[in-house]
């Protein structure tokens, strides 16, 4: 039975070199840069070529998503999250462009028990992107959102989604890179269904389960991920 290690937000720390298990499938839930602490360019890209290297040597049991701070220096993409590197913008994105083969999208589903993304996947964000999507089996919403992201980046971005006076990403539309908690909770796609979402993106200070969704983005506090074992 295959076991799943999902890891949080990276943001330059190395400690995920401490967490990932030859033994299991590793999910990085992305967000790989714009550090918390100060760093040098050449240690963030330094620590990102290590994860590419990583996943080059073990293919089959490494699986690289993006978040937020990674979409906004992708290609075409005019939006920038808090901590945005403009003086190495560029850097960033040749980093991003060269390694796109070997990123899985922004969804990975773990069977039908679990899905995976940087934020979260709300019922109106999908009712506006994928209303014709009538399966939302986690093996299918995985499919859907990949493809949609590979031809509508902007139905991922920030400002597409945001409402009047939402600084931060409350807002019941945004996308799995973008909602935060509170609108999670409140419009998660499986709610009342036996189905867990795992994300990122806002910060906990050990992963935290409440029910329905497990929080990973714990890595500013503890070196710790999450399991998740296929019976």
């Amino acid at each position: 039975m295959p076991t799943y290690n999902i890891i949080g937000d990276i943001h330059g720390r190395t400690s995920w070199k401490d967490l990932v298990d030859e033994t299991c499938i590793n999910i990085l839930v992305g967000d790989y840069f714009d550090p918390y602490q100060p760093m040098t360019i050449f240690d963030l890209k330094r620590n990102f070529l290590a994860i590419v290297e990583y996943k080059k040597a073990r293919p089959d049991n490494v699986v690289l998503l993006y978040g937020n701070h990674d979409y906004e220096y992708l290609p075409n993409v005019n939006e920038q999250s808090s901590r945005y590197n403009g003086l190495y913008a560029k850097s960033i994105r040749d980093l991003l462009v060269d390694a796109a083969p070997l990123f899985h999208g922004v969804a990975y589903a773990i069977g039908e028990k679990c899905l995976v993304t940087h934020a979260g996947v709300t019922r109106p964000w999908k009712d506006k992107y994928l209303p014709n999507v009538s399966d939302i089996s986690p093996t299918n919403m995985a499919k859907a959102i990949n493809t949609l992201w590979e031809t509508d980046k902007p139905a991922f971005g920030f400002r597409y989604n945001a409402e009047m006076f939402d600084f931060y990403g409350e807002s019941p539309q945004h996308s799995p890179i973008w909602v935060r908690p509170q609108m999670l909770g409140q419009y998660n796609l499986y709610r009342r269904t036996d189905v867990i979402q795992i994300v990122g993106h806002s910060q906990v200070k050990n992963n935290t389960d409440s029910g329905d969704v497990v929080f990973v983005d714990c890595l500013g506090y503890v070196v710790k991920s999450k399991r998740v074992t296929m019976e």
